[in-house]
């Protein structure tokens, strides 16, 4: 499954923001203050690749109970930018959301929810980064339910 976090610890440095990561690549969630820390390797099939450490927000029990979640969805689609380039048309493409590791806002604008990146695991050595037309804090829900989270009103008259 996947998680929303809010990270204050990452790579040696202080970090602040969101990210979603995927729960098959973490390892030791512990107790840290009254968040987690945990590892995160996000290349798992390379036996070169390190684990990174997180110290998140989100409690240790929130993780776990992420972890013991199912999918629902195994392949999802999004709208993907070729060559990172917006002004390009986005292509409809299928993923497998097992294999989705990181998400995270689109750097050259992150303020912009039109806009977000995510890391494919493409077994091995290979991490492959995609542009997406959509924000990425609704992954979550979508790797969960097959759907993302909306709101609607009626009115009748």
């Amino acid at each position: 499954m996947h998680i929303l976090v809010n990270p204050q610890y990452y790579r040696n440095k202080i970090e602040t923001a969101l990210i979603v990561l995927n729960t098959d690549f973490m390892s030791e969630v512990v107790v840290s203050g009254t968040g987690a820390r945990f590892k995160f390797m996000w290349k798992p099939e390379d036996r070169r690749s390190g684990d990174d450490i997180y110290i998140v927000d989100e409690t240790a029990a929130a993780i776990l109970t992420a972890i013991n979640t199912a999918y629902n969805a195994t392949g999802v689609t999004f709208n993907v930018y070729p060559d990172f380039d917006i002004t390009q048309t986005p292509v409809a493409t299928i993923f497998n959301i097992a294999e989705l590791s990181r998400a995270y806002a689109y750097w050259n604008d992150p303020t912009n929810h039109d806009y977000s990146v995510i890391e494919i695991n493409e077994k091995g050595s290979k991490i492959r980064k995609y542009l997406i037309n959509g924000w990425f804090t609704t992954i979550p829900d979508l790797a969960e339910t097959g759907t993302t989270t909306t709101t609607s009103t009626t009115t009748t008259a």
